[in-house]
C-alpha cells in the first residue's frame, strides 16, 4: 500500500514504536499520519523528519516542539534559516551534517512575532501628517480682507 503513508509494514511499525500523544499530534499538525526518519532537531526543539518512500516536495516535514492547540496551526517562522534551506531543497545537507558557517553580522533567529501583542513591533511616526482632520470646535481663524 503506498501513499500518504508510505508501505503499510513501515506505518504499522511506526505506530506500534511511538506513543499515542506523538501520533496524535502530528495528525492534528499535518492532516495526514507520516512515519519517517528524524535527522535533526533545532534549537528550539522542533524535529526535522525524512522518508524518501515519499514523492519530493513531500519527503522532508518539521514536527513544531509546542504546536497552537488552539488555531490548530503552528507558526513556519519558527523555523531557522539553516533548517528551511534543507526542508525546501536547496540542499541536501542538514545542518547537523554541515553546520552553517558562523559570521558575526548573524542574529540568532526569532519567529515572527506580529500575533503576539505584548511584543510586536509597532512603528512610531515623528512626521506630521499631511492631512488634519476637520474640528468643528475649533476656533475660527479671522479674516483678513485686502
Amino acid at each position: 500500500m503506498s501513499g500518504n503513508i508510505g508501505s503499510f509494514w513501515g506505518f504499522l511499525q511506526k505506530v506500534w514504536r511511538t506513543p499515542l500523544y506523538y501520533t496524535v499530534n502530528k495528525y492534528v499538525n499535518c492532516n495526514e499520519l507520516r512515519y519517517g526518519t528524524l535527522v535533526g532537531r533545532d534549537s528550539a526543539g522542533n524535529e526535522y523528519y525524512e522518508n524518501d518512500d515519499y514523492f519530493l516536495g513531500r519527503n522532508r516535514w518539521v514536527q513544531y516542539h509546542r504546536p497552537n492547540w488552539v488555531i490548530l496551526k503552528s507558526d513556519p517562522s519558527e523555523v531557522p534559516p539553516e533548517w528551511h534551506r534543507w526542508l525546501h531543497h536547496m540542499t541536501d545537507d542538514t545542518p547537523v551534517d554541515l553546520p552553517p558557517v558562523e559570521r558575526k553580522f548573524h542574529m540568532e533567529h526569532q519567529a515572527n512575532m506580529t500575533l503576539n501583542f505584548k511584543d510586536r513591533y509597532v512603528p512610531s511616526t515623528t512626521t506630521k501628517p499631511k492631512i488634519e482632520a476637520w474640528n468643528p470646535n475649533a476656533p475660527v481663524a479671522p479674516k483678513i480682507d485686502a
